[in-house]
């Protein structure tokens, strides 16, 4: 079977995040595929909250996963959260045990590990033997004497299941390496595999894009699905996002590290993000790297994507965003840099925003192509707006020197330059420019020995911004000041 099978129907596609912790990249790109797909096919995307995992969902979670899924401008036209439908599911529980397709377990957890230990001694794929399918009346009353509050499971079939899938292909998945899944815990909570499929029956789902990690629970599903009559959707599972070991990127093993939230707090763009993530796993063709969402919409088809693991290159992700922040005019960008300086305490910018644009702009425009993240703003441009730091010690060390006769030497070299910038009527770039190349040219002193020597004393590093654009944005003042200050230091 294949996507084009269905495409002539409206499509209907879903993300179900567990509201356990934040939104993982790869949940960002489920999100985005499914988003994806929808909008080539004028059909709907529909968030669908799975919280019946209710010792572990949290209303901080979902707020986290609704936000991280606006911030990446991936808008859903239908909600719904899965602990709202439990008569839907109790309706169907009741019908599978009606039906005989599924019995109520009365197995007290301790026994079902002493099944589990006589199931690995003997070597078996299944932990449970089935026994609950075969007690008697007798049996079943004496339990429920006992106060003992069953299970349902779901009874898996002695055939062959059938699994279809766009991008991995058909199999048929033998039956008894498959044990009687428990669809209903003993406290009444359906579980995943329960909810999944019907509200994907019920909100008339028509394809199921998701990851390789529920490749395990499609089999379990079609089974649920055939004892209830419902059309199948048709499944495409996308494959995992590795580390650069090779090992699955997760919450577990790697923090949050992979948390969507984490990367819009460390300033990268949305943009950078989708384009990102809709590389693991699908490519257009071996030139192109960077997709506007209007092409990813155009471009993106199931058929393209792999069914190997893809990588997470951080690398790549920061390139990306770097070119996404240089796409940014100067006031967008400004705009975007300004939390992160609050953040730090250097603007207060919420006080007065009209009273120092024009300087804060002129500050990202000195700043050019060098930022990685908006993040990067704060220790590229710090001295900008302080003089509280410390001087590097490798910069002093190569360009004011360790005897004491370099020393004296950069002493004499910044106190000429204090002079010059303190006769300087207009102080301008130009003006500014003019003067120290002549005081360099006349002493014969080698101009970059000039420059990164009154750079240290300016910024405390030997990098940055043009020096001139430096002296101009800092200020005739505390230019002067900031050389005293360096004079005495060495």
């Amino acid at each position: 079977m294949n996507e084009s099978q269905k495409t002539d129907d409206h499509v209907r596609v879903r993300m179900a995040p567990s509201p356990t912790g934040f939104l993982h990249v790869g949940g960002a790109r489920t999100a985005l595929f499914n988003w994806l797909f929808a909008k080539q096919h004028n059909g709907k995307f529909i968030l669908r909250i799975d919280d019946t995992d209710a010792a572990r969902s949290t209303d901080a979670s979902m707020q986290e996963i609704f936000d991280a899924l606006k911030w990446l401008g991936i808008n859903w036209d239908e909600q719904y959260v899965q602990s709202e439908r439990s008569d839907i599911y109790d309706r169907y529980v009741s019908q599978l045990l009606d039906s005989d397709n599924a019995y109520h377990c009365y197995c007290t957890p301790e026994e079902l590990e002493e099944i589990r230990t006589e199931s690995r001694k003997a070597k078996s794929p299944l932990s449970y033997d089935r026994r609950g399918r075969y007690l008697s009346s007798e049996a079943i009353e004496r339990y429920k004497a006992e106060g003992r509050k069953p299970n349902v499971r779901i009874k898996m079939p002695d055939t062959p299941i059938r699994v279809d899938d766009i991008i991995l292909g058909s199999r048929n998945i033998d039956p008894s390496t498959l044990e009687d899944e428990v669809i209903v815990r003993s406290n009444g909570m359906p579980n995943y595999n329960l909810t999944s499929i019907i509200d994907d029956a019920e909100m008339q789902i028509t394809h199921v894009i998701r990851g390789t990690e529920h490749l395990n629970n499609t089999s379990k599903q079609i089974v649920i699905a055939t004892a209830l009559g419902f059309n199948l959707p048709l499944f495409a599972h996308i494959p995992l996002v590795l580390d650069d070991t090779g090992r699955k990127l997760s919450k577990r093993h790697h923090g949050d590290l992979v948390a969507v939230n984490r990367y819009r707090e460390q300033g990268y763009l949305p943009e950078a993000i989708l384009n990102f993530v809709a590389r693991l796993g699908w490519s257009y063709d071996d030139k192109q790297e960077i997709f506007s969402l209007e092409e990813l919409i155009e471009k993106f088809d199931l058929a393209r994507v792999g069914k190997s693991g893809s990588v997470f290159d951080i690398k790549k992700l920061e390139w990306l965003n770097s070119h996404y922040i240089n796409q940014l005019d100067i006031p967008t960008r400004t705009d975007a840099v300004i939390p992160f300086w609050e953040q730090a305490g250097l603007v207060d910018y919420d006080s007065g925003p009209d009273t120092n644009r024009d300087w804060l702009e002129s500050i990202v425009e000195a700043v050019g192509e060098r930022l990685t993240t908006l993040q990067d703003i704060v220790p590229l441009t710090r001295y900008f707006f302080t003089d509280d730091f410390e001087y590097d010690s490798k910069a002093v060390k190569k360009w004011w020197g360790s005897s004491d006769e370099k020393k004296q030497k950069s002493r004499e070299m910044l106190t000429s330059l204090l002079q010059i910038l303190e006769a300087i009527e207009h102080f301008d770039l130009e003006t500014i420019e003019e003067s120290i190349w002549k005081y360099t040219d006349e002493n014969d002193i080698k101009r970059v020995a000039a420059m990164q020597t009154l750079r240290i004393a300016l910024t405390g590093t030997s990098f940055g911004p043009s020096l001139f654009d430096i002296v101009v944005l800092i200020g005739q003042d505390e230019v002067l000041k900031r050389i005293q200050k360096a004079i005495v230091c060495l």
